[in-house]
């Protein structure tokens, strides 16, 4: 039974990434945008648990009528990622300068003269999709630190759109010592670390405490490598901004765990400042709170 549903999910996801492939580049953002209000009406959880986390969040700096807007934004911007992930290829060919401004090409070129790799870390906020299209055809190395999906044919079909665009892939359900060979050959690995991880650290973010990957921060304490802090909002459907924060190195205190919860504080504040600004392009649909 589990094979025919991932089958019957296959088949609809790759319909909608071909009609996602074929419309006309501002068409095919409207789509986007139309599926994200179509799952704000249908998955009433999901609508929940963003109101819910908003309101935790944000408090009182958001009324009523703020809050259902964002809220619907949020469906309607996740729609927009996901069809533009679709398009990544599309999107790289017709010329990533066209569409892509802002900040963080120095603390690429800084990261790269140093000689030592760097982590790319950002959040499913704006455009992440495109964001990591961007680095990579800036001509930085990249690899994608990327998980598996429970259906294998979506998973493949996911990871085809990166390879698409020129960047290397390392499965975390695999031995992780291509990531430190990759920072050893001055590479920089990419990866999204802004929802809850059951065995991560606790850092602050939005005044309450949220277990938040480790990964980033161990990487870079072990190989001696900086975090590179990143995101990327969409302003339209021909627009985005890369917003950069600054390189965070480690501390190097004698204290592992010190250092790493350091560091994931660091890049966590910097998320949670670029939210603040920009609420309605974050992924507030996640339980992201679970330890508090």
């Amino acid at each position: 039974m589990a094979k025919l549903s991932h089958e019957i999910e296959f088949l609809f996801t790759l319909i909608g990434v071909k009609l996602a492939q074929a419309l006309p580049h501002r068409l095919a953002d409207s789509f986007g945008a139309a599926l994200g209000s179509l799952a704000h009406f249908v998955l009433t959880s999901r609508r929940r648990i963003t109101h819910e986390n908003l309101r935790r969040a944000l408090g009182e700096t958001l009324d009523d009528d703020q809050r259902d807007r964002i809220v619907k934004e949020v469906f309607r911007h996740t729609g927009r990622t996901l069809i533009e992930f679709a398009r990544l290829g599309r999107l790289v060919k017709r010329g990533l300068d066209d569409i892509i401004v802002g900040d963080g090409l120095d603390h690429l070129e800084r990261v790269h003269y140093e000689g030592r790799g760097g982590i790319v870390v950002t959040a499913h906020f704006g455009s992440f999709e495109l964001f990591g299209a961007w680095v990579g055809t800036r001509g930085y190395p990249m690899d994608f630190l990327t998980g598996v999906q429970h259906n294998r044919k979506v998973n493949d079909l996911l990871n085809g759109f990166r390879r698409e665009i020129g960047v290397r892939l390392i499965s975390i359900d695999r031995s992780l010592k291509p990531v430190f060979k990759a920072l050893k050959a001055n590479r920089l690995i990419g990866l999204i670390s802004d929802q809850h991880a059951p065995a991560g650290v606790v850092v602050d973010f939005f005044g309450r405490p949220a277990a938040t990957p480790k990964g980033p921060a161990a990487f870079a304490v072990k190989a001696s490598a900086p975090i590179l802090p990143f995101v990327m909002r969409r302003e339209s459907a021909s627009r985005h901004v890369v917003m950069a924060g600054e390189p965070i190195y480690p501390p190097a205190t004698g204290d592992d765990e010190r250092d790493i919860v350091t560091m994931t504080g660091a890049y966590t504040r910097f998320f949670e400042d670029c939210i603040r600004r920009y609420p309605e392009q974050w992924l507030w649909s996640h339980r992201r709170w679970k330890v508090d």
